[in-house]
């Protein structure tokens, strides 16, 4: 069963308001267990670790402003800026497959030269 594009965009945007805020458990909720992660930097084979990575990043935001969303169907896009202490401003897009109301894939897109060079590469 597929996500609809409301539930896909409540979803997403569930996911992304709660580890940005801080509630990376919530966040993790909406991961399924086989979660497949793409980011331009680093490797988290699981679910609980990009959930650990989220714990510990997730301290060193700022701020954030969400520039885009977009949703259809059993997929959905967001396109943000993150003030990230000791990096500056990283502009993000991400784009999430779902299935059955839960996240089962997120592509993370975002410049790596800041975060290489503070090591968290």
């Amino acid at each position: 069963m597929h996500a609809g594009t409301e539930t896909s965009r409540a979803v997403v945007r569930a996911y992304h308001e709660a580890w940005s805020s801080g509630r990376v458990h919530d966040a993790v909720a909406r991961l399924s267990p086989d979660l497949t992660v793409e980011v331009p930097v680093n490797s988290y084979p699981t679910r609980e670790s990009f959930g650990a990575a989220l714990q510990g990043f997730g301290p060193m935001v700022r701020h954030i402003t969400l520039l885009a969303e977009f949703a259809e169907g059993d997929e959905a896009m967001l396109l943000y800026d993150l003030d990230v202490s000791g990096l500056g401003v990283l502009r993000v897009a991400e784009h999430f497959t779902l299935d059955q109301g839960r996240i089962t894939r997120i592509r993370q897109i975002h410049d790596t030269v800041a975060v290489r060079a503070v090591g968290l590469a």
